[in-house]
């Protein structure tokens, strides 16, 4: 028989320890549109180990634009973090998807143009980037334009980037004379010399900007692994907005940015301004993307916009008393 040593009986407790805790972790794919401060929703529990702390072995996968949702609805992930009116325009073309959670709820975004670009009437027959089609860039841009009195369907003329930090790259090279920019990209263009044409975050309007989106299957499928998913993605917004020095940190890692000046900034904007505490879905929010979809999209006009979100994974955690628990409630 073979005999082992105390430091061997150790270090073959201790692995196996560490392999069952691994072992128990379960595996999720989490997909997210948008290399921007609006992601420190995904960033900072990974990063912070808060996922695992709650059991989720999460892989967090970068998909720009709109095309967050379509590699939730082909499977490759299980939740999708992206435009809400994304999301409505999938369901509304029949996949089974459903906006769980509204992370940020204004579109923080800023339209930002050239210099030379002062006013409404300098915006007519002007090329301006959105990040893809149907995504948040594009609806924003969209609401922008409106916003100063003009069609976004006849003044403007539009092409996709392919994201954020593409839509400064392209306003550099001369291709296009504006787009819908978010932090820290903005702070950068602003240095740049760029001008901030209108910033959307201020306007009186309530939309589900940066969402939490998932299939109707997992919802009804996987509710505690859900469940686990949206007490880590609250207590990491929390940690977040309390631990800013970890965050500008996790900011500058995915962003790929080492300028804290725009960090910080970014911080003090999204992170506190935007971001919720608990990312609640209203009723009001999803009309108002309706209101908007439906200006190009029949469809919208006469759906039921009850079928397009579900309120009760976020209500559970309130009943079992967690949101208390973090002091939110």
């Amino acid at each position: 028989m073979l005999k082992l040593s105390k430091n061997s009986v150790l270090f073959l407790l201790l692995f196996s320890a560490s392999y069952a805790s691994a072992a128990e972790l379960e595996k999720l794919n989490v997909v997210y549109s948008s290399i921007a401060a609006a992601s420190v929703s995904t960033w900072v529990p990974k990063e912070a180990g808060i996922y695992k702390k709650y059991g989720l072995d999460v892989n967090l996968i970068y998909v720009a634009g709109s095309q967050a949702i379509t590699t939730l609805i082909s499977g490759d992930a299980q939740i999708a973090q992206g435009s809400g009116a994304a999301a409505i325009l999938a369901r509304l073309s029949g996949s089974e998807v459903k906006i769980i959670g509204d992370i940020i709820n204004v579109i923080p975004m800023s339209l930002v143009t050239t210099p030379d670009i002062s006013r409404p009437e300098d915006l007519r027959g002007k090329t301006f980037g959105v990040s893809r089609f149907g995504s948040l860039t594009d609806l924003g841009l969209r609401k922008a334009v409106s916003e100063m009195g003009l069609d976004p369907n006849r003044d403007i003329k539009m092409i996709q980037t392919g994201g954020v930090p593409e839509n400064l790259l392209f306003m550099q090279q001369g291709v296009i004379k504006g787009a819908l920019i978010s932090s820290p990209t903005l702070e950068k263009a602003k240095e740049l010399g760029y001008r901030e044409l209108v910033n959307l975050a201020n306007i009186n309007y309530r939309y589900p900007g940066t969402a939490l989106v998932a299939t109707d299957a997992f919802i009804k499928n996987r509710a505690a692994t859900l469940n686990r998913f949206l007490k880590a993605t609250i207590e990491g917004i929390k940690y977040a907005k309390t631990n800013p020095d970890f965050t500008v940190k996790v900011l500058g890692q995915y962003t790929r940015t080492d300028d804290k000046k725009l960090l910080e900034s970014a911080f003090r904007s999204y992170v506190l301004g935007y971001i919720r505490d608990v990312p609640t879905v209203a009723a009001n929010e999803i009309e108002n993307a309706f209101e908007d979809i439906a200006s190009r999209n029949p469809r919208a006009k006469s759906a039921d916009q009850r079928a397009f979100y579900d309120t009760a994974p976020l209500d559970q955690l309130a009943k079992e008393g967690f949101l208390k628990q973090l002091n939110l409630r």
